[in-house]
């Protein structure tokens, strides 16, 4: 993992833990996971981010990334969001037709942090190790 990021006029070392939920927190994402790890790798690769840790529970995704300085933390979580949603929808009419009437697949919002006072092994260990009862 490179730790800093050099650019032209800058270096940086930024990383971020965003989760967001499923749209209506229907617990499906089991079933798309390996579809959404795909997606989440096309999306990083397009975008220049590197994923650091990735847990998918079955109503909501852990990401952690590392980025450069130009991308807001907003335009990082839309990125991901956006495009996996939209495929996912497109690759399984079946679960759109079945659980999202309303259109799109995550939830609006999203949780983000960085790991300013926390070091990147402890997010790491915590998304890895974590476990993700059932509501």
């Amino acid at each position: 993992m490179e730790e800093y990021r050099s650019h032209a006029h800058s270096v940086s070392s930024c990383k971020y833990h965003f989760v967001w939920c499923r749209k209506y927190r229907h617990q499906i994402l089991n079933a798309v996971e390996d579809d959404v790890r795909e997606l989440f790798d096309e999306t990083a690769d397009h975008f220049g981010h590197e994923i650091l840790a990735l847990e998918i529970a079955d109503d909501h995704v852990h990401l952690f990334v590392q980025t450069d300085s130009k991308y807001s933390p907003a335009n990082i979580a839309r990125q991901f969001k956006s495009y996996s949603g939209k495929h996912l929808l497109e690759r399984y009419p079946e679960i759109r037709e079945s659980y999202f009437w309303g259109g799109g697949f995550w939830k609006v919002g999203y949780y983000v942090g960085t790991t300013g006072a926390v070091s990147e092994e402890v997010v790491e260990r915590y998304i890895e190790e974590t476990e993700h009862a059932p509501e």
